[in-house]
Formats: C-alpha cells, sequence, structure tokens
C-alpha cells in the first residue's frame, strides 16, 4: 500500500476553490490522469455522489469509478476510488483559509492491483503517482487562480 501527503498554497477564496474541486466538467481539466467523466451528477460534493472516470494510464484509457464519502463544505472532501485489476484508493482533502486563499492538502493511501507482486509495482509505479498527483495539484491552484472573480 502507498500512501502520499501533498500541501499547497493557492492564492483564492476557499469557497471558489471548493467550486471547483466539487465540478464534474472540471476535473478532466486539471487532473492529468482523468480524460473523461461520465455519469456525474454534476457535482461531486455530495456523499453518495459516484462518477465513471476514464483515466489514461500508460497510454491506455481505463474506466474506474469514484464516490464521494465525506462533503464538509468548504473544509473536508473525502472519496474512494476503484480501478481496473483492482486497483483501490481513498482520498482526503482540506481546505483552510489562509494568509488571504487557501491551503489545500491531499492525503492519498493507494493499493494496486498485482497480488504477490504488488510490492514490486509499489516500487516501479510510486514516482510516477507521486509526479502525476503533485502535476495535477500544480493544475488545480493554477485553475483556481486563473478563475477567481474579479471584485468590483
Amino acid at each position: 500500500m502507498g500512501h502520499l501527503r501533498l500541501s499547497e498554497h493557492i492564492n483564492a477564496p476557499i469557497d471558489h476553490v471548493w467550486e471547483i474541486n466539487a465540478s464534474c466538467e472540471r476535473l478532466p481539466e486539471w487532473n492529468v490522469v482523468i480524460v473523461d467523466v461520465k455519469d456525474c451528477p454534476d457535482r461531486l460534493d455530495r456523499v453518495g455522489a459516484k462518477a465513471t472516470t476514464v483515466a489514461r494510464i500508460f497510454g491506455r484509457k481505463i474506466e474506474g469509478t469514484q464516490e464521494t464519502t465525506k462533503a464538509d463544505k468548504p473544509h473536508a472532501y473525502a472519496l474512494k476510488v476503484s480501478g481496473a485489476g483492482g486497483a483501490k484508493a481513498t482520498l482526503g482533502i482540506t481546505f483552510t483559509e489562509a494568509r488571504g486563499g487557501t491551503d489545500a492538502t491531499i492525503e492519498i493511501d493507494y493499493e494496486l492491483p498485482m497480488g504477490l507482486f504488488a510490492g514490486v509495482a509499489e516500487k516501479l509505479l510510486g514516482g510516477s503517482i507521486e509526479r502525476d498527483l503533485r502535476h495535477s495539484q500544480e493544475n488545480f491552484k493554477a485553475l483556481c487562480e486563473a478563475t477567481v472573480p474579479a471584485h468590483v
């Protein structure tokens, strides 16, 4: 099992950050793995909300599912994810108002398929997973900051 924890400061109000995170249609804009979202109820910030995601993993399109398990607007969001071959993950995201913007922290626990070879897979793929997560977090930050409504 792998574990990752990343934090980032986003120069955008917490409610705006929450709205971007809760939007099904915006998910492929910032998540470098997700190329499409299907069967989504428009928003992901309700407990029980489910979506089918299409991810590009090593050049292959793979369908998976995600289900929201916690939605405490605008501070905490959690979901469970499952993918092809038995891949599983749980994600916890927290948002905190800080320094005129939002501090975002994401924690992921994941299991890769492959049975007895999962440990080897973790050593081979763990760096790729972390790199994709960091890139997605950078994209999320940029999207949130670029779309902050102007104060008039």
